[in-house]
């Protein structure tokens, strides 16, 4: 059997808003069984909740957010992508504003404060979501196709007319050890001629060259440079892998994204959600992976 998960012990965060220019705290915390993932904005009087599922989840042009219809937190993709990849089922977020803090733009500081305190194992079955029948759908040149499998395996394609990018490619089997090692390290990225315009007007209130890799013409502007030549295609894939936690449950299927972004993912997933191309099943394969409390940085 394998068993659900939550932390071993409690993680707090905190870092700057990039929207809200805020401070904002980030508290993770070890729950029960069968609870899924919960969202609680801590910062607001009656704290509301905000249960991680497909119905909550709405994907934009650059990120995707969770909403109980009044109450909104934005930017949820990268630790949701640590948290599905680490294969953790059951926790509490509780969060002091209205976004969660890029960080260094990558879901590696997350992943970091769970390897510390390590897992929970709650005595009850783990439950998935598998993909049994091919599906697609696509906006244009974007595309996401969906094939059965009994892992998660993703292939994520992109382009950018930019010397530092143009085509990438990118295929890796999700466990915890290959997103360790492969994934959680690649940074969010943006052009400096269009974060300009948005800090001009007003949309981006916090933000620097610590969060987000960020590009001008010809190169990127970040001192450290690039952590792997292909950290671009690398951050899609990460940001695919927190957009199939949306339903709140580990994502089994083999995921194709051509060009895609959080909107099509999102979108993709709530039609995906309403067909009989995927069903919930109680996993009993036995799958053990536990976290190195050292690993070595590949940046």
């Amino acid at each position: 059997m394998e068993y659900q998960r939550t932390i071993g012990d409690k993680i707090i965060i905190e870092g700057e808003g990039v929207f809200s220019g805020k401070w904002i705290r980030v508290e993770l915390e070890p729950t029960e069984k069968s609870c899924g993932i919960l969202f609680i904005r801590e910062d607001l009087p009656h704290k509301p909740v905000i249960p991680l599922s497909i119905e909550n989840t709405i994907g934009l042009e650059g990120l995707t957010l969770i909403t109980d219809g009044e109450h909104f937190i934005y930017l949820v993709e990268h630790l949701l992508s640590a948290l599905h990849a680490l294969q953790i089922d059951n926790l509490i977020v509780r969060v002091f504003g209205e976004e969660i803090p890029l960080l260094d733009g990558s879901a590696y500081p997350w992943v970091r404060k769970v390897q510390e305190v390590g897992y929970k194992f709650l005595l009850v079955p783990k439950i998935k979501y598998k993909v049994t029948k091919r599906f697609s759908f696509e906006n244009g040149e974007s595309k996401i196709i969906f094939e059965p499998s009994n892992i998660l395996k993703i292939r994520a394609e992109i382009y950018f007319n930019h010397p530092l990018i143009g085509s990438q490619s990118f295929e890796i089997e999700i466990n915890p050890w290959n997103y360790i090692r492969e994934i959680s390290f690649a940074r969010t990225f943006g052009f400096k001629e269009i974060l300009l315009e948005r800090k001009n007007k007003g949309i981006l209130k916090g933000g620097n060259l610590s969060n987000a890799l960020i590009l001008d013409e010809t190169k990127v502007l970040n001192p450290e440079g690039l952590r792997a030549k292909d950290e671009f295609v690398r951050h899609k894939v990460l940001d695919l892998i927190g957009d199939l936690f949306s339903g709140g449950k580990a994502f089994l299927g083999e995921v194709k994204a051509t060009f895609s972004n959080h909107r099509l993912h999102i979108n993709a997933l709530k039609n995906l959600f309403s067909t009989n191309c995927l069903e919930k099943i109680e996993s009993r394969a036995l799958t053990f992976f536990f976290l190195p409390k050292r690993l070595k940085k590949r940046f």
